[in-house]
């Protein structure tokens, strides 16, 4: 299989994009961890676990070609961290985000959509300021500690993605200007944000020695307070409303109780009370229809190949039940845009004149012959055209070079 090499600036972008889930998964964990009373615990070693298990799949959701594979691989990686882990809280919660990464990994690989725990953004920067208040709250040193860390860390992890992706754009937009030092410049901008960030960074870290966060907190609660002072000015404002209404509701329920209820009242309440669990109950039942559905397709889509390392033409081919009728095996191929030999020119040409003459693609059931029927081809032509794709497609050896030319005069 074909090795595709990647430059030092796009490693650079999936190691961020890495570090960026890890980061996330691990400020979630602390945050976990100090809510539920357990602040005191080193529970920062055992958080680190989070870092191979989120590398581990991350890099299956990449290579992994099967999804027995995706799975393997996850139930290892999940295993083994919450062995590691321990039977508390922190083994408990390190399954919990692993189950839930791998889920995300899954379904971005199946929606075909870019998984969130790989697009780093400055709104993440939100957790670790809630760490870092639930650390005051429930007494927590550790999570003082790592939390204004943590942001720095994802400060400086937002600006370096960022930066890259538009250095990574302005040499490629740029880089054909021979009067313009492109590479100069890049590194000038490289070197100016290096710094900018760095000296944010280490701000961020002293600001909770500064005295910085009583200045937010302080802010906070004079903004609450002016907000009820406003509310009170305003004639029936929900405070009152809300008094009102909590005295009405004693004094109906004081009246009710003094009253007598009647039996056929009684049986209605029952009947009701029948029905509404039965529209419960079938509303659950198809809540988990839809899920298992939804992840059923999922996982067939788990397979599909993309339009970046799959078959483009496999669209314009027939169904795989007319296929098996004929006893015809797909060849698996690379990337049509990378293959270069003479099946894979073939079966480019095949499907760049089939959108060229049909002016769209054909009917899902046609077979090649019946493709090429409709090309407005002469008979000697359609058939040879026919002939040779479904040799390039189907059969055991390759095509011939004498082959691919006949097949690339068919104009």
């Amino acid at each position: 299989m074909k090795q595709l090499k990647i430059t030092k600036r796009q490693a650079a972008l999936m190691l961020l994009e890495l570090c960026h889930g890890f980061l996330i998964l691990f400020a979630i964990y602390a945050c976990a961890v100090v809510i539920s009373g357990h602040g005191s615990e080193p529970f920062v070693l055992v958080g680190c676990l989070l870092f191979p298990l989120n590398a581990g799949l991350f890099l299956a959701e990449k290579k992994a070609t099967h999804f027995w594979q995706f799975g393997i691989v996850t139930l290892l990686l999940i295993g083994g961290s919450v062995m590691l882990a321990g039977s508390g809280v922190c083994g408990i919660w390190t399954g919990i985000l692993g189950v839930i990464a791998a889920f995300s990994y899954f379904y971005g690989r199946a929606s075909k959509k870019t998984c969130w725990l790989k697009i780093p953004s400055y709104p993440w920067l939100g957790i670790a300021l809630v760490l870092y208040f639930l650390g005051q709250h429930f007494v927590s040193d550790t999570a003082i500690r790592i939390a204004p860390v943590l942001a720095a860390l994802y400060y400086l992890l937002c600006n370096f993605h960022i930066n890259l992706k538009e250095v990574d754009s302005f040499l490629k937009t740029h880089a054909s200007l021979e009067r313009l030092p492109v590479r100069r410049l890049a590194k000038i901008n490289q070197g100016m944000i290096w710094l900018v960030s760095a000296v944010t960074a280490v701000a961020m870290i002293a600001a909770p020695y500064l005295g910085i966060d009583q200045l937010i907190r302080k802010g906070g609660q004079a903004l609450k307070t002016v907000i009820r002072w406003l509310l009170h000015l305003i004639p029936n404002s929900p405070a009152q409303e809300g008094t009102m209404a909590a005295e009405q509701t004693n004094q109906m329920m004081q009246a009710t109780a003094s009253r007598e209820i009647p039996w056929f009242l009684e049986l209605l309440y029952k009947l009701l009370d029948l029905i509404g669990w039965m529209i419960g109950i079938s509303l659950v039942l198809v809540c988990v229809f839809v899920g298992v559905r939804a992840l059923y397709r999922l996982y067939l889509r788990f397979n599909e190949k993309t339009e970046e390392n799959g078959d483009k033409i496999e669209r314009l081919l027939p169904p795989p039940a007319a296929e098996k009728k004929k006893n015809l095996n797909r060849k698996k191929k690379e990337h049509l845009f990378w293959n270069r030999s003479a099946d894979g020119r073939i079966r480019k040409h095949y499907r760049k004149k089939v959108l060229e003459k049909l002016k769209g693609s054909p009917d899902s059931a046609w077979t090649p012959t019946q493709t090429a029927g409709h090309m407005e081809l002469e008979d000697a032509d359609a058939k040879v055209f026919a002939q040779i794709y479904e040799k390039a497609r189907y059969a055991e050896t390759s095509c011939t070079k004498e082959e691919m030319e006949k097949m690339l005069r068919i104009r």
